[in-house]
């Protein structure tokens, strides 16, 4: 079985000529929109015979825009992230999330061990006990509405909150102007 789980990016960087993200790539313990839970220690195996993964876009493995370097704390899965700038692909990616219009990402893996969530129901989300990570993407359309962006070093995300609370207090006034 292959899954596909999000991982919120905590804060993007620029170092000379490349570009990072730290962030947590999954958390222990809690649920997902599919029902899935990540047991704690999970990654454990993985980050013995490999601690970095390509970074993919939208789970394409012939798109590699970069690469992440795997650990674990108490909280879950991190990493630290560094596009391929040499890449016109990677560097449009990059721009992407630093103006925000990219903010998501997402681990693929294979499952070597799982029990369900529910005994009395087996297909309503599992607990993955140990998996595989194969690669980790930067993708349009999360499975976690929460696996976003909050930090772009440099960019304060809170600029563009405001300025889509702007933009949609202005569509509100225009259209209550229009009724009058």
């Amino acid at each position: 079985m292959e899954k596909l789980k999000i991982f919120v990016v905590k804060s993007v960087e620029e170092e000379s000529a490349d570009f990072h993200f730290e962030a947590y790539a999954s958390t222990y313990g809690n649920t997902d929109r599919d029902g899935d839970v990540m047991a704690k220690g999970c990654f454990d195996n993985t980050l013995k015979t490999k601690a970095v993964v390509p970074m993919c876009l939208n789970h394409d493995r012939n798109r590699v825009i970069g690469k992440h370097e795997l650990s674990v704390d108490e909280k879950g899965l991190r990493t630290r992230s560094t596009f391929n700038l040499s890449d016109p692909e990677a560097k449009k990616t990059y721009d992407l999330m630093k103006m925000g219009a990219l903010d998501s990402l997402s681990i693929g893996f294979f499952i070597n061990d799982y029990e369900p969530v529910d005994a009395k129901q087996p297909y309503g989300g599992w607990i993955f006990k140990e998996v595989e990570i194969f690669e980790i993407s930067v993708v349009t359309v999360p499975a976690n509405p929460q696996a976003t962006i909050d930090n772009i070093k440099g960019f304060d995300m809170s600029v563009v909150d405001k300025r889509i609370a702007q933009a949609n207090m202005k569509q509100d006034i225009m259209s209550k102007l229009a009724t009058i």
